[in-house]
């Protein structure tokens, strides 16, 4: 549920570790980085990319990344941030 006080902050903490997303029960998720490109990408991509693979695990089997690829599309991804920040930062205040 939200976190309200620091004992459920330090659960929190505590799931996510070196983790940059993490599931909130009856609340959706958390997304956290060192920076706000980083984070927001998070944001917004943990819910495309769960839905994607909701969909993908109607089809059948889903073969996940390993530990080691996942660190490369993380470097990869956090290496080319920018340009879905700047296209985001220039949205912002388009949107009605």
């Amino acid at each position: 549920m939200l976190i309200r006080d620091n004992k459920l902050g330090d659960a929190l903490a505590k799931v996510l570790g070196n983790s940059g997303v993490a599931l909130i029960r009856g609340h959706g998720f958390v997304a956290v980085a060192n920076s706000t490109p980083i984070v927001v990408y998070r944001a917004i991509y943990t819910q495309t990319n769960a839905r994607v693979q909701a969909e993908g695990m109607k089809l059948g089997t889903i073969k996940y990344l390993t530990p080691g690829e996942a660190e490369k599309a993380q470097a990869i991804v956090e290496a080319t941030v920018g340009r879905p920040w700047e296209l985001w930062k220039s949205q912002v205040g388009k949107i009605e």
